[in-house]
């Protein structure tokens, strides 16, 4: 029995200039780990890193033939998803995951194939391998013909509810180690599951996940995983923790400097503004000793109207103090921000810009880098401003999400720019020339492209 595992394309045909950025499929790579430890012949492709054309993935898996096929869905490739799957044209068993198929299974269900298809909301590991051994024991959420939904949350006996016993083959990702730009070599980890938060453009947002609890793994097997990581990787000298959030707190941060101080990895992940609220500069400079390097921080917008309306941090003395603190131990930021929210101004939109420059300015007077990583706004399915959107009588056409050339064309660089409407109260010339003035606060050269450590340099 065959089964491949998709890491789903975001573009319909071969992007030359997608290399930037490309992460390994962690969550599938758990997946694939879980069915070869039970005997399943398993390969796992990632199209978005090896760049597939859909054509291209449509035409192996016909002539393949695998008796299953597994794959992730976005909001911004659930046209191509959806063509890939009814463009097969042998007989076989689909199963389609990610956060959001919370919402996308309503247009899951209707899509015009007639091999049977399982759409999984929540954790894949264990469901999938009784899907593929035909001894599912959990009844579905709904039915419909040859589509099947089942909804894995807290109440599941398919839920995951000690993510540190999860093994990972690390050798189905093709993409890691990766050579980062900066110079380091890097592999990557997941030691948290779910997020704290509400922010209502995030599908992750808590009190919408409120059926999925947050799981945290321990210490001692987040330690065990980079000691497997330094044994197999001798020139990785790098971890990048995906978790959605992984310093949360004070008691995260605790964890942090926990599990990498007994190596000699430096280290970057995810962090809130509001991890930082009331921590010792001493806790800080703590943090920076045990290696981390960056950290990656949702700021999103300078409006305090706006950053009320998303459900972040709006107070912009505490984003200055908390995010100070963190320049001033020594410690990289890599901020985020969103231009584009529904009804933002162009007022609003210099606020943004000014914090951002603000940043800038500390981090330089600081001697260490705060760079921008600036996006335009787009709903995706299953998040709080999407169901606002549609309850007003949008026309939402997040199934029809697109390449942004002229944004592209702009800021030199494609990867993220993906659009389905302007949504703000101004042109796209003047949201896209607030997005190209915040990327332009970063040095030149910065979205050089990403490469496995173990390829050659190029001539």
């Amino acid at each position: 029995m065959k089964v491949i595992l998709i890491n789903s394309p975001l573009f319909r045909d071969k992007n030359p200039l997608y290399d930037e950025d490309s992460l390994p499929p962690i969550g599938l790579g758990y997946i694939a780990t879980h069915l070869q430890n039970n005997g399943i012949d398993v390969d796992l492709i990632d199209a978005v890193y090896e760049r597939i054309p859909l054509r291209d993935l449509i035409s192996y898996l016909n002539f393949a033939k695998p008796e299953f096929v597994a794959a992730n869905v976005f909001t911004t490739n659930y046209e191509l998803v959806k063509e890939l799957f009814e463009s097969l044209t042998f007989s076989c068993h689909y199963i389609i995951g990610g956060l959001a198929t919370k919402e996308l299974y309503y247009n899951i269900v209707e899509w015009k194939t007639k091999n049977l298809v399982d759409v999984v909301i929540g954790d894949g590991e264990l469901i999938s391998l009784d899907i593929i051994n035909e001894k599912i024991h959990q009844p579905p959420l709904l039915a419909k013909e040859n589509f099947r939904v089942f909804k894995v949350d807290g109440s599941s006996s398919y839920y995951v509810n000690d993510i540190s016993s999860q093994e990972l083959n690390r050798s189905f990702f093709l993409n890691e180690p990766i050579r980062h730009p900066f110079g380091f070599i890097e592999a990557n980890i997941i030691a948290s599951r779910g997020c704290i938060y509400n922010c209502t453009f995030c599908a992750a947002a808590r009190s919408l996940n409120q059926e999925f609890p947050i799981r945290e793994r321990s210490e001692e097997s987040i330690i065990r995983e980079l000691q497997d990581i330094k044994s197999k990787f001798p020139t990785v000298n790098s971890i990048r923790v995906l978790d959605d959030l992984f310093l949360k707190n004070g008691r995260t941060i605790g964890k942090a400097i926990n599990v990498f101080s007994p190596f000699n990895f430096q280290w970057r992940s995810m962090a809130h503004v509001l991890t930082f609220q009331n921590i010792d500069q001493s806790i800080l400079n703590a943090l920076k000793e045990s290696g981390c390097k960056e950290l990656f921080i949702g700021i999103e917008s300078g409006s305090p109207r706006v950053l009320r309306s998303i459900n972040k941090t709006h107070n912009l003395d505490i984003i200055i103090k908390n995010l100070s603190m963190v320049l001033k131990a020594k410690i990289n930021i890599k901020g985020y921000f969103i231009f584009g929210f529904p009804g933002e101004t162009q007022e609003e939109m210099e606020m943004t810009y000014h914090l951002a420059k603000t940043l800038k300015e500390i981090a330089t007077a600081e001697g260490v880098t705060f760079r921008t990583s600036v996006f335009q706004y787009r709903p995706y399915h299953a998040t709080e401003i999407y169901h606002d959107l549609a309850s007003q009588g949008k026309a939402l056409q997040v199934e029809q999400v697109a390449g942004n050339q002229a944004l592209s064309s702009l800021v030199g660089r494609i990867q993220f720019n993906f659009h389905s409407g302007n949504y703000a109260a101004v042109d796209s010339d003047t949201l896209h020339g607030y997005i190209y003035r915040t990327t332009n606060l970063n040095d030149s050269g910065l979205f050089n492209g990403l490469k496995p450590s173990n390829q050659p340099e190029k001539e």
